[in-house]
């Protein structure tokens, strides 16, 4: 039987008339009830007073497990169940002595999970994606690192998947080839950038073109590795020893440190220590104008060395540094970007040249404003050496610094990632951890001090990349080499 259909409800004119007289009364009613947010924020006895911030509480560690395996491979598993995922990260000691082997190295890290004697890199593939695991290699200037994820459930295949590509990757010649002619190509196309250019000029003024600090493979270089050469680098560089591995997630840390355990004990080799590699620090200098025939930006590039992270002085010196140009509300952002607009980027921060910590301080200007950028950045330098220090500066930077702190650490990932890179360090994981509490005690004093000692406008070097015709005259006056 079929439902009646419904019908649409009259209204009488006089009905309709009705209603319309009365919504200029409505409105009216509404409007006396409206207020704008002036009129919110006073009350009969004043402007209402403004909530406090709440606090930052102390970021607490998730239950840990920490163990070194008898083949000498370091395991941190962390319950942190906020997802059934699992994160992991191992960081595995890749320092290659010479171009060649540096090349081979590059090679070595994109053909490492691309097949084993077993399976062929499909059929890991299909492992992988049957269990919604992932799985990369990445190689940086002193490690190879191997970035990975799975669900609960897909943590044994995705351990597996690992240990096979660590015992038996092939490094078959055809991938080899492969592999060779797309990182030519990515290196070919990563070095036109304007950013790349003026990182390898601030490496042959800075550093004398030191072979410590070349981390790009040269293309024709990498043109003769052969598959041969990158299986034995496999053989010799990938040792347990001196490597960490882990794993962050929702998992029972005891049984996966045994089924890694299981996995790995094949996997022998490698010093017990790995020995600190230091870089020459770029000393105090000129600043030296690198020619870039017709370039409309500029790049600014200067460098002074920095502390080690287990330095007294590196909290304050981390807030000292923020409060100069390493955050959207330092002085140097806005100084020469929001307000003189000389420079559509600047940053100050500190960068990692192998085991070696520098001060790096950037800015990216149009031609024309170059010069003007460059004098903005010293005098900003001189203006934090010789202070003071207005407290709410350095307060606003150890809130930034004390949330960008609790974030970093929030998510799986995040927390994987930055305990694989504190043991990068040679630092224990609860660096973590003490850090941030070690920068809410930091005295506006200590930051001036530490300012003054690092942040010396003597201690920099550095280059300026751009079209020397049209630079040459303004930077010479700023006492540039030219």
């Amino acid at each position: 039987m079929t439902a009646p259909t419904p019908q649409p409800t009259r209204r009488s004119a006089a009905q309709s008339t009705h209603g319309a007289a009365a919504l200029p009364t409505r409105l009216a009613a509404a409007q006396s009830t409206h207020r704008s947010a002036a009129q919110i924020a006073r009350t009969a006895r004043g402007p209402r007073p403004v909530p406090e911030v709440a606090g930052q509480q102390p970021y607490r560690m998730p239950p840990m497990l920490d163990t070194v395996l008898p083949n000498g491979l370091r395991v941190i598993c962390v319950r942190q169940p906020s997802t059934s995922m699992t994160e992991l990260r191992l960081r595995i000691p890749c320092l290659p002595r010479g171009p060649q082997a540096l090349a081979a190295a590059e090679v070595m890290a994109a053909t490492l999970l691309r097949g084993t004697t077993a399976r062929d890199h499909r059929e890991t593939d299909s492992v992988l994606a049957r269990t919604g695991a992932t799985l990369d290699a990445v190689r940086s200037p002193m490690w190879l690192n191997l970035i990975g994820s799975a669900p609960r459930d897909g943590l044994p295949a995705l351990l597996r998947v690992l240990a096979d590509a660590l015992a038996d990757a092939r490094h078959a010649a055809a991938e080899v080839e492969s592999a060779k002619g797309r990182l030519a190509e990515r290196i070919r196309v990563v070095r036109s950038q304007p950013q790349v250019i003026a990182q390898e000029a601030l490496r042959k003024h800075g550093y004398r073109d030191d072979p410590a600090v070349r981390d790009t493979p040269e293309p024709a270089v990498l043109a003769a590795v052969t598959a041969a050469e990158v299986a034995a680098l496999h053989r010799s560089l990938l040792t347990p020893a001196g490597s960490s591995l882990v794993l962050v997630g929702d998992l029972d840390p005891e049984r996966t440190v045994a089924e890694v355990a299981a996995l790995t004990s094949w996997w022998q080799g490698g010093a017990a220590g790995r020995e600190p590699v230091r870089v020459p620090l770029p000393g105090p200098g000129p600043v030296r104008l690198v020619d870039r025939p017709g370039a409309v930006q500029s790049q600014i590039r200067l460098v002074a060395p920095g502390p080690d992270r287990t330095d007294p002085d590196f909290g304050a010196l981390s807030l000292a540094n923020l409060v100069f140009g390493g955050y959207f509300s330092s002085r140097l952002v806005t100084n020469i970007r929001e307000t003189k607009g000389y420079a559509y980027r600047t940053d100050s921060r500190f960068e990692d040249v192998k085991d070696t910590l520098r001060l790096a301080v950037e800015a990216d200007s149009a031609t024309g404003y170059t010069a003007a950028a460059l004098r903005e950045i010293r005098s900003e330098l001189v203006r934090l050496t010789e202070g003071p220090l207005p407290e709410a500066e350095v307060e606003s930077a150890r809130r930034f610094l004390l949330g960008m702190s609790m974030i970093s650490l929030a998510s799986q990932a995040t927390l994987a990632t930055n305990l694989s890179s504190t043991l990068g360090f040679g630092l224990p994981p609860q660096w973590l951890t003490d850090f941030p509490e070690a920068v809410r005690t930091v005295r506006r004093e200590e930051v001036e001090a530490a300012a003054r000692r690092w942040f010396d406008p003597g201690a920099f070097t550095g280059v300026v990349v751009g079209d020397r015709t049209v630079l040459a005259p303004e930077l010479a006056e700023l006492g540039v080499v030219v």
